[in-house]
């Protein structure tokens, strides 16, 4: 038997007594008559496979995705690649005698143009809080119980009416010390949720005997189970596809789940992460909550080093992790932690020694947050309010951390950025717009929310202004000095930019520019990204249009036991095939993907047909065909124009459209996230060696599989044991009758 095998099945021998004298093959007789069990168990493997195969199809275009957003539309890949910036159509490569300026525009004006000075670079004002705004522990609020329950956190899909709603028993749901959880507990919080659902106001669960019971009170409308989790289908002995009701008596002492039975399974595990290394403890037999905060230290400290985090579990049972060792830096947090160890301790994942942007302020962990009063808002909900720049910016109390940054970053009128430093644990603000014109004023005083997040001004950070830029410029021989509240100037056709250190630069002799023509180098990028986008189209189209083949499922593991390596290799080739086939996301970002690049945009009159880029005579596929010498032709015509045609953001509304390449970007956006954020292909399949690799629904989907096999390899031993007694009762009857039946063959021979 292969490890596969004995990982899925366990081992087939068993100290029981063999078929010695009956002469029967118990090993063989064994696995017959488990075989119903085994096939149940073969049905999860195959399913779980069928999703792994998806899963790897879905980050394989993410992954091409993600390499083509890097590239194209990434600042960090560098100018002339990111087809976001000026640089990518320039048709004229302008030199600079120094690093800290930039030029573009008008080739002719740029070969007369010298700067003979830079007083100052316009910058906006800011300021770098040094408060921290968070502790560095990770605790819960809940104690650790003696008690918790088998369905908690557990959902459920119920169809009524023919809509769909879902259903999620609290995480929390039967923890106690003293309690066990009844049918009345589950009847009542079922209600519970139900109640949250107003479209389900008819319908109530009920208890029948030892069953639950979901049904409305109207006649004739029926309550249909459509999907759950193992949780509630295996304790609550429910079925999809039926109405929700148990289709037979639940066994009571199975909705309560001793602590000791979670704390002492190897299937119980935290996934931690300090700074980015992420290691994974799993618990033992040998646990339990005496020894919890003891073993949890251990490993953390053979994970981390000795004196980095402090495992605590207080007076109250309630778990804690606290980082010692430089806590200003050090980040810390649960990147993952398993469903029923979550419940029963409180902590989640996501949970880090920083402020969660996902939850209130009140549940963020923001320190000095319980000394902010609130009061309420126009609207007449309860929150706070923060003045910046004499502007009132109403928040509400149940706004996340995110959405309050958001509020306050969205208010023109205020005028600034907050920024949230997770590294640091603290905020920074900064003006948005350049110059001497915009500062920035905070009301922070004493139980203001200002103050919790700012600290206090001259104590915790200190405004430093604007500045406006001054610079002394040569055209065509003639001198002038201007002053302007941006970094970035435009004189004659010609752009300059200006870094920040500009200033410094020794002008002892004029700063003056090269001009020279690389007009094959911006048709080669041109070129190299029509290829790339083409790549993409291509590997989309192939995975979602072709069909599987039904003959093909993965292979179980009894299976490959009896197959070659090549065999096995060539079969999951098919089995894999057709895993995309017609899948609606894939063929939503091809279709998008297609439709951008096809279309008319609101920042230019041409399109991609009239510069040469064009869909393929008799081509259905998207891919595009790319005329180098039209291109080129238009290039030289008028470059500003093709620029505007990828790269222009339009200001006509929020229907109006955008250069090509800010479309394509915002479709990237969409699927595959940007700077901490996920997109919808990566939210369903997560990326390998991201954080998202398991907290995807995939992965989830996964996990359920693995907890039923989990479930039924234990029944499957149970079953194995039970049949080797009988096998073993009957050998040991046979040889009780073997020495009978000598014992009485040697008395007659006497």
């Amino acid at each position: 038997m292969s490890s596969l095998s004995t990982s899925l099945y366990g081992a087939t021998t068993n100290k029981g007594v063999g078929g010695l004298l009956s002469g029967l093959d118990t090993d063989d007789l064994v696995k017959q008559m488990t075989a119903a069990t085994r096939n149940k168990i073969n049905r999860q493997y195959q399913s779980k496979q069928k999703l792994l195969y998806r899963q790897e199809a879905y980050r394989e275009v993410s992954k091409k995705l993600l390499a083509f957003s890097d590239k194209y539309f990434s600042y960090s890949s560098g100018s002339k690649t990111n087809i976001l910036s000026s640089k990518f159509f320039e048709a004229n490569t302008i030199k600079s005698s120094s690093s800290y300026v930039n030029v573009t525009g008008n080739a002719q004006n740029v070969k007369n143009f010298s700067i003979d000075s830079i007083t100052s670079v316009a910058s906006a004002a800011s300021f770098a809080s040094s408060k921290r705004v968070s502790s560095d522990i990770i605790g819960s609020s809940v104690a650790i119980t003696d008690y918790t329950s088998s369905i908690a956190g557990g959902t459920m899909t119920l169809e009524y009416g023919g809509k769909s709603y879902n259903l999620t028993i609290d995480k929390r749901f039967g923890n106690s010390d003293t309690d066990q959880v009844t049918l009345d507990n589950v009847k009542n919080q079922i209600n519970e949720q139900l109640s949250k659902i107003s479209a389900l106001g008819d319908v109530t669960a009920s208890v029948d005997g030892n069953k639950i019971s979901i049904s409305s009170s109207v006649a004739g409308k029926e309550v249909k189970l459509t999907a759950a989790s193992d949780s509630i289908l295996n304790n609550l002995n429910m079925e999809v596809g039926k109405v929700a009701t148990s289709v037979s008596d639940i066994v009571v002492s199975e909705l309560t789940v001793n602590t000791s039975t979670i704390l002492s399974s190897s299937e119980q595990y935290i996934k931690f992460d300090y700074n980015g290394v992420q290691k994974t403890i799993s618990l033992n037999s040998t646990v339990n909550e005496s020894n919890l905060e003891s073993y949890l230290q251990t490993e953390i400290n053979k994970a981390y080093g000795a004196g980095k985090v402090v495992a605590d579990v207080d007076e109250n049972n309630k778990l804690s992790f606290t980082v010692t060792l430089d806590g200003s830096t050090n980040v810390f947090g649960v990147s993952g932690i398993s469903k029923e160890l979550s419940n029963l301790t409180g902590i989640q994942s996501g949970d880090y020694n920083r402020l969660s942007r996902s939850k209130t302020l009140e549940e963020s962990g923001l320190l000095d947050i319980g000394s902010v009063s609130k009061t309420t808002l126009s609207n007449g909900k309860e929150g706070y309010i923060l003045n910046i720049n004499n502007v009132d910016i109403e928040l509400e109390a149940t706004m996340s951390v995110t959405n309050v940054i958001n509020a306050i970053n969205n208010n023109a009128e205020a005028g600034v950025k907050v920024y949230y430093s997770s590294t640091s644990d603290t905020f920074s603000v900064k003006a948005t717009e350049a110059g001497t014109h915009k500062g920035i004023s905070i009301v922070a005083g004493e139980g203001t929310l200002a103050q919790a997040l700012f600290g206090s001004s001259g104590t915790d950070y200190t405004v430093k202004p604007g500045t406006d830029t001054i610079m002394t410029y040569t055209l065509n021989g003639v001198q002038q000095t201007i002053t302007r509240s941006t970094a970035n100037v435009t004189i004659d056709e010609m752009n300059i930019e200006l870094n920040e250190k500009a200033s410094t630069i020794d002008f002892t002799n004029s700063l003056s520019f090269d001009v020279t023509n690389n007009t094959d180098e911006v048709v080669e990028r041109v070129k190299q990204f029509i290829n790339d986008y083409n790549e993409i189209i291509n590997l989309i189209g192939t995975k979602t249009k072709e069909k599987p083949n039904r003959n093909y499922l993965p292979l179980t593991p009894d299976q490959q036991d009896e197959m070659e390596e090549k065999e096995i290799e060539n079969w999951t080739t098919e089995a894999k095939k057709g895993v995309l086939y017609g899948d609606s996301k894939m063929n939503n970002v091809m279709r998008n993907m297609r439709g951008t690049m096809a279309g008319f945009t609101d920042v230019s009159s041409l399109t991609l047909s009239n510069i040469g880029i064009s869909s393929a005579r008799m081509d259905t596929s998207g891919k595009l065909v790319f005329d180098e010498a039209k291109f080129k032709e238009k290039l030289l015509e008028n470059p500003n124009e093709i620029a505007n045609l990828f790269t222009v953001e339009s200001t006509a509304g929020s229907e109006a459209k955008s250069g090509i390449a800010l479309q394509l970007q915002s479709l990237l956006k969409e699927n595959i996230g940007n700077y901490g954020t996920t997109g919808l292909l990566v939210e369903e399949a997560g990326l390998a060696g991201n954080m998202t690799a398991d907290k995807n629904y995939i992965s989830e989907k996964i996990e359920d599989h693995d907890d039923k096999m989990a479930e039924l390899k234990k029944a499957l031993e149970a079953e194995r044991k039970r049949y080797w007694n009988k096998f073993s009762a009957l050998e040991s009857s046979l040889n009780r009758l073997n020495t009978q039946s000598s014992w009485l063959t040697d008395s007659m021979g006497q």
